[in-house]
C-alpha cells in the first residue's frame, strides 16, 4: 500500500492531534492537587490537656516548686493574684516557692472547659481551685476562685502551660486603718 504525500501528511496531523489531546487531557487529570487536610487531632489534644492539668493538680499537693513548675514551659508567664507578674524560669521559681512557703498550704484545681486549636499547637483550659492555708496569726482561711490557663504543645509532643492566670472568688479585704 502507497501512501501519497497528503496521506502521510493527514497521519502525521492525526499522530500529532492525538498526541495533543492525551497531553491536554492527561495534564489536566494531573494537576496538582490542593494537600490533604491535616487530620483533626483536637479531641486528642484536649484529652491530652486535661490529663496534664489534673497531674499538675496532684504535683500541687507535694507543694514542692520544682514538681509545680515542671509543668510550665520554657517561655511561661504567670500572673498569680495579689503580686506582679513573672516571666522566665527563675522569676516563675521564686513566685510560686512564696506561694507554696505559705503555713499549711493545700491547693487544688478542677478543669471545667478545654478547647484545642484545630492546627494542634495550642490550647486552652479554664476551672475553679480551692485553697487552704494558714493566715498571718495561724487562723485558718480559705480560698476559692478560678483560673485560665494556655497550654502548647511542646516538639516531643507534651503539653505545657505558657500562661497561668486565677484569682479568688472572694471580695477583696479592705485595706488596714
Amino acid at each position: 500500500m502507497a501512501y501519497s504525500q497528503s496521506n502521510k501528511s493527514m497521519i502525521t496531523r492525526s499522530t500529532f492531534l492525538g498526541f495533543l489531546c492525551a497531553f491536554v487531557f492527561l495534564g489536566c487529570n494531573s494537576a496538582p492537587q490542593p494537600p490533604a487536610a491535616a487530620p483533626d487531632t483536637r479531641a486528642a489534644d484536649e484529652a491530652a490537656v486535661r490529663k496534664a492539668d489534673e497531674d499538675w493538680s496532684a504535683a500541687a499537693k507535694a507543694n514542692q516548686v520544682d514538681a509545680w513548675i515542671a509543668f510550665y514551659s520554657d517561655d511561661a508567664v504567670v500572673f498569680p493574684p495579689n503580686d506582679a507578674m513573672a516571666s522566665g524560669k527563675d522569676s516563675i521559681r521564686k513566685a510560686i516557692g512564696e506561694f507554696l512557703a505559705m503555713p499549711g498550704l493545700s491547693v487544688s484545681w478542677k478543669t471545667t472547659k478545654v478547647e484545642a486549636a484545630r492546627s494542634g499547637e495550642m490550647a486552652y483550659s479554664y476551672g475553679a481551685y480551692e485553697m487552704t492555708a494558714k493566715g498571718p496569726k495561724g487562723k485558718p482561711m480559705q480560698d476559692h476562685g478560678k483560673y485560665v490557663e494556655i497550654w502548647k504543645k511542646q516538639p516531643d509532643g507534651s503539653w505545657k502551660c505558657s500562661e497561668d492566670i486565677w484569682n479568688s472568688d472572694l471580695p477583696a479585704t479592705p485595706p488596714a486603718k
